[in-house]
Order: C-alpha cells, then structure tokens, then sequence
C-alpha cells in the first residue's frame, strides 16, 4: 500500500558509523514534494537512497521550515522539527552526511 511508505532519515559519519536515525510512518505523503520551491525535498525517491552533506544542510532546513509551516498534523510537524535537528547536527559534524532512505 503507497501511504505505508517510509523514508528513514540516517545521519551518519564519513566512514559510515550511525550517529542518529529517524522515521515516522507515512512520512513519504509529506516529505517528497513536487513544488518548485523544494530543490531537495523534490529530489527524494523512493526506490533509491537520497544522499547529502553537511554543505546542504542549510538549504535543506530553509525548505524543511517551509514545510513545516504547510502541515497541519502535529506528528508530520513534530517529524520534521526532527530532521530540521538532524539536519543542524550534520551541518556541525564535518564529514557527516543525511541519508533519505525508502530501504
């Protein structure tokens, strides 16, 4: 079923190591947008892994907050200010890297 998709939201090290995950059911409903104004989030597949680093991160949270501000559910908000977290820790880690997986 589509809407049983999840998108796990990986941080990790350069050599691979998890440093924080997360995943909310459903997310994939909310988080791959179409809309010209989400460069990143318009990039996520399902049926492959999505990888970006700590250099994209700034632009990754600007579109994040403009979803935010669209959601009306207080559990897609509560996820996104998760990844916005997750987004800001590999921003500070150098090397790290975001990984947007349907796997």
């Amino acid at each position: 079923m589509e809407s049983d998709r999840i998108f796990r939201i990986i941080l990790e090290s350069i050599d691979g190591t998890l440093i924080d995950e997360f995943s909310e059911k459903n997310n994939v409903n909310y988080l791959q947008r179409e809309e010209h104004e989400f460069e990143i989030l318009g990039e996520l597949s399902v049926c492959s892994y999505d990888v970006f680093s700590s250099k994209e991160m700034d632009e990754l949270v600007l579109e994040l907050q403009r979803l935010k501000i669209m959601l009306q559910n207080i559990n897609e908000i509560n996820h996104v200010s998760e990844i916005i977290l997750l987004s800001n820790k590999c921003k500070l880690t150098p090397g790290s890297r975001l990984i947007f997986t349907p796997f």
